[in-house]
């Protein structure tokens, strides 16, 4: 099944827990458009009335503003709260400015002029749950997106300020949180490791695939690029977005091969793999 491992890391926003990384053994080199996540989900729990300077509530409160909406307007403002947007990023964050990150300039009280980037955002719910009584929502974002700008323009947009107090990753594109182990489970169960890694097929769902059988097969896994797939690559890749192409057997099940293209030299076993 898509097993995935929960970690947590030290960092603003990763303060919180950030489970749903993929993990496998099998590849010693680094991929990197391929395994790109896409879109997130998270839950999230929203502080109304205070604005601090990392935008959640770690940070230093700048200042306060009375609520004036009932619980019930704000959920119907922030279930609506959802699209494309040109929002700040946060000051506390490590998207960089002339070679330099965010975090760094705010810690040494620098000030510079905040960036805006589209952020997109759908699916908001309202869920079940509150922590503390801060109103807690679920949403999705594409990558690069900051749920802190989120919840700071959710606050503007219900005439008060807003930081966030809570933040949990439930998705990461196909890998979801009901099927991940916690790191104390995976330590007890070292003898079961296998049984809680992602296939390398299913690590990389948006890359494509071209299958091979018979003669290509043989002559893939002696290192060589036969005619006939050469053909099919040529058809299938498209350097504007692809990066690698997956080479399967016949029977769709196990990874033969990863082929990329290298300037001027055309396509490249980047990869075989024991299938």
């Amino acid at each position: 099944g898509d097993y995935v491992v929960s970690v947590k890391t030290d960092g603003n926003e990763a303060s919180y827990s950030y489970p749903a990384i993929a993990c496998s053994y099998s590849v010693s080199f680094t991929i990197t458009q391929p395994v790109a996540i896409t879109y997130k989900a998270y839950v999230v729990d929203v502080l109304f009335g205070i604005e601090t300077d990392t935008l959640d509530t770690t940070g230093t409160v700048l200042h306060e503003k009375p609520v004036l909406k009932s619980p019930e307007e704000i959920q119907k403002v922030a279930l609506a709260f959802s699209g494309e947007f040109e929002l700040p990023i946060p000051m506390y964050s490590a998207k960089k400015i002339d070679g330099k990150k965010m975090y760094e300039y705010a810690r040494e009280g620098v000030a510079i002029e905040i960036p805006q980037k589209k952020m997109k955002f759908w699916n908001v719910q309202k869920t079940d749950q509150e922590t503390n009584s801060d109103p807690q929502f679920s949403l999705e974002c594409s990558k690069g997106s900051f749920i802190r700008s989120w919840v700071k323009s959710l606050g503007e947009k219900c005439d008060t300020v807003a930081a966030m107090s809570g933040l949990r990753r439930i998705k990461s594109h196909l890998f979801k949180i009901e099927n991940a182990v916690t790191l104390e489970h995976l330590k007890n169960n070292l003898d079961q490791l296998d049984s809680f890694l992602v296939p390398l097929e299913m690590a990389l769902p948006d890359v494509k695939r071209i299958k091979v059988k018979g003669h290509d097969e043989t002559l893939l896994k002696n290192g060589q690029i036969s005619h006939d797939l050469r053909t099919q690559l040529i058809i299938k890749f498209n350097p504007d977005q692809d990066e690698l192409i997956q080479i399967v057997p016949s029977t769709g099940v196990g990874l033969l091969a990863l082929i990329g293209v290298e300037p001027e030299k055309g396509f490249r076993i980047k990869r075989i793999f024991n299938c």
